[in-house]
């Protein structure tokens, strides 16, 4: 994964947070497909942290809803099956 896939991961167009310097930072730490999987799903998350504004009478909404469904698509069983904790089947 590059810095470009990345931020499209994120929506960094639309709802900009990261800078590109600390996006390739952590694109350094990572080492497999599911190093970016995992990696995707944090900081989806983190952005799902990003407040509501209201400035007058205009009031734009948080896009809590809008990351954490991003990030429900990056987790690491997306299968939606229960997987035990010691592994067997």
């Amino acid at each position: 994964m590059n810095l470009l896939e990345l931020k499209d991961i994120l929506d960094e167009e639309n709802y900009p947070y990261f800078t590109d310097t600390y996006l390739t930072g952590r694109l350094v730490e990572v080492v497999d497909e599911d190093g970016e999987r995992a990696l995707a799903r944090e900081l989806l998350l983190k952005k799902s942290g990003i407040p509501g504004i209201k400035l007058g009478d205009i009031e734009i909404p948080s896009p809590k809803n809008h990351f954490q469904t991003l990030a429900f698509s990056y987790r690491k069983n997306s299968t939606g099956t229960v997987v035990r904790a010691d592994e067997r089947d």
